[in-house]
């Protein structure tokens, strides 16, 4: 007669908690070999161990309890070979995503610490690369507040999981800055990234930029825009599109005021 094992025994040889082991029954995926009809204790033979290193293995390999169940009940090698094959390529999706969170991961890192180094108050000239957004063309008022609009877009276009620090900025208008005025915006853009699931309605056009980064947020903005101007008319830029500004550090991720950063980029052209 083959010797039993009580659950708990059971559970210390396979190291396998009792509340699994009993749910195993539950699901019929792993019946004891006997159980006592007075106390209800569950018995298991060495009989189950075999089932049990299979189940196990499987669950290692992220097969789900049903799977696994149904692999038992069929007991057939091609669809042990099916189910593997199926596991192996969830297996590269997840891989895949997350890479993709991995890279987000990166730029968040990036973003911050550039943000952190940034040069403030001093007008730059940069270079940059076209980059895909997707644009709400809504007014606000840089004494608004900014969540509503943004409300808006994450409802309008379903972008719960893209909105996040450094990926939403304002528009103000060429027409807007060429009369200096610096706080009725025209619209909202989501900046999108490799990973983000969500088509773009248009983009920010590459090329030249006057760029400035402050110690401020967006009520505080008017003046920067105005440093702007006075850069270009001195150096002789003439502004070509719409200015855009980014919050880089704000009441999202910090409580010290002395370290919110916004940005402004203005594209332009020599005269």
């Amino acid at each position: 007669m083959n010797p039993l094992f009580t659950i708990g025994q059971l559970s210390k040889i396979f190291r396998i908690k009792i509340t699994t082991l009993r749910y195993y029954d539950e699901v019929g995926l792993l019946k004891p070999a006997r159980i006592n009809r007075k106390t209800h204790y569950r018995y298991y033979s060495t009989e189950q161990f075999e089932r049990l290193n299979v189940i196990t293995y499987l669950r290692a390999l992220g097969l789900s309890i049903e799977s696994i169940r149904n692999f038992f009940e069929a007991r057939d090698t091609s669809l042990l070979e099916k189910m593997l094959r199926e596991q192996k390529s969830q297996v590269h999706q997840q891989i895949t995503a997350l890479q993709s969170i991995e890279q987000r991961i990166d730029d968040r890192i990036l973003q911050v610490n550039d943000a952190i180094q940034s040069n403030l108050n001093v007008v730059e000239l940069v270079n940059l690369p076209s980059i895909p957004v997707i644009f709400l063309s809504e007014n606000y008022h840089a004494k608004e507040d900014i969540e509503l609009p943004i409300t808006t877009l994450r409802q309008k276009f379903g972008v719960d999981k893209s909105i996040f620090l450094g990926k939403i900025a304002l528009m103000l208008s060429k027409s807007e800055l060429e009369q200096n005025r610096f706080e009725n915006y025209g619209g909202l853009l989501l900046i999108l990234e490799p990973g983000d699931d969500k088509a773009a309605t248009g983009e920010l056009m590459s090329g030249q930029y006057l760029r400035l980064r402050f110690n401020g947020t967006h009520e505080t903005s008017a003046a920067q825009y105005q440093k702007l101007l006075d850069y270009c008319q001195k150096h002789r830029y003439k502004i070509v599109g719409d200015a855009v500004e980014t919050a880089l550090i704000d009441y999202g991720i910090t409580n010290d005021l002395s370290k919110y950063v916004t940005e402004i980029r203005i594209p332009v052209k020599e005269i």
